[in-house]
């Protein structure tokens, strides 16, 4: 287990079990345990980014213990769920304001189960701890409606909404480029590029939507924890750069959760340095699975 010191910025932390290349430093000597150091960092931050990958349950596990281990430090964020539509507010609320504190009544209220994201109980472990602690539960991501409206006919948005989330400020050209090379890979390459614009304006707002309801969220709580998946995790271009360079957020930390692979192997690089402050490798959950397959599939379907 070795962390990697970037200069000026806070240090990669590579946590990895196997073992790992020489490539970075060690941890300081008479250092706690990896995981301890690196709740104890993410506790020193307002503004914490939990990035997954939705089908590991080993990542959900991880982000249970960051978040009980930061209460036990004292902090008390507000959580924000990038599998909850902001639609789903009111009933977050509702659930608040009678004391129930059953994260199986959360899910109920959010309506996880026709969400179409991965089972509850990976996910529940995060929700005991938060529920248990009371902090505020905030739906972070845009509703489907907006998606849509996104996609389709983005004039027709709301632009109060747009307005919030500073959607109106046009990305700089190498931020938008980064975001449609990442739509286009996290596609498979199998949409051709001209035919991204929708996709693009999607994921932007869903990067906003987060950023904009975790420092909404802060406001009015101890910070705020964010759980969605890796990519809204970054700080180049994901949510991690629309609290930063929109909303200008400080006390800024992000965490990747990655599965070590041919293409994650566990080894530090300049890349990973701008993506995220610190990195975490775990084993793949599903390695027979080939998600480009599966895709190839759906889109052969509805040609």
């Amino acid at each position: 287990m070795f962390l990697n010191l970037i200069p000026g910025r806070l240090p990669v932390l590579l946590l990895a079990f196997a073992l790992v290349p020489m490539l970075a430093s060690p941890l300081p000597a008479g250092t706690m345990d990896p995981e301890a150091y690196l709740a104890r960092e993410l506790a020193s931050h307002r503004l914490v980014l939990l990035g997954e990958k939705h089908d590991n349950p080993e990542h959900h596990r991880i982000q249970a213990r960051l978040l009980a281990q930061m209460v036990d430090l004292g902090r008390r964020p507000a959580l924000v769920w990038e599998m909850v539509p902001r639609g789903k507010q009111p009933a977050i609320d509702d659930l608040a304001a009678g004391g129930n504190a059953d994260p199986d009544r959360f899910a109920d209220a959010v309506g996880w189960a026709e969400s179409g994201w991965p089972d509850w109980k990976y996910y529940r472990p995060i929700a005991e701890v938060a529920l248990a602690a009371g902090l505020p539960m905030v739906a972070g991501n845009i509703d489907r409606g907006t998606v849509r409206q996104l996609a389709s006919d983005p004039e027709s948005a709301d632009k109060d909404l747009m307005d919030a989330l500073r959607l109106n400020d046009p990305l700089p050209e190498a931020v938008r480029d980064a975001v449609e090379e990442e739509v286009y890979r996290g596609h498979c390459e199998l949409v051709p590029r001209d035919r991204l614009e929708p996709m693009i304006r999607v994921q932007v707002a869903r990067d906003a939507s987060l950023a904009e309801a975790m420092v909404r969220a802060a406001a009015m709580a101890d910070g705020a924890v964010l759980i969605a998946g890796g990519q809204h995790a970054r700080r180049d271009i994901g949510a991690g750069y629309h609290l930063i360079r929109r909303f200008g957020a400080l006390e800024v930390a992000s965490l990747a959760l990655l599965e070590r692979d041919a293409d994650n192997p566990a080894i530090p690089d300049a890349a990973l340095s701008r993506k995220f402050d610190f990195v975490w490798f775990t084993e793949q959950a599903q390695p027979d699975r080939d998600y480009c397959a599966e895709l190839a599939a759906r889109f052969g379907k509805h040609k």
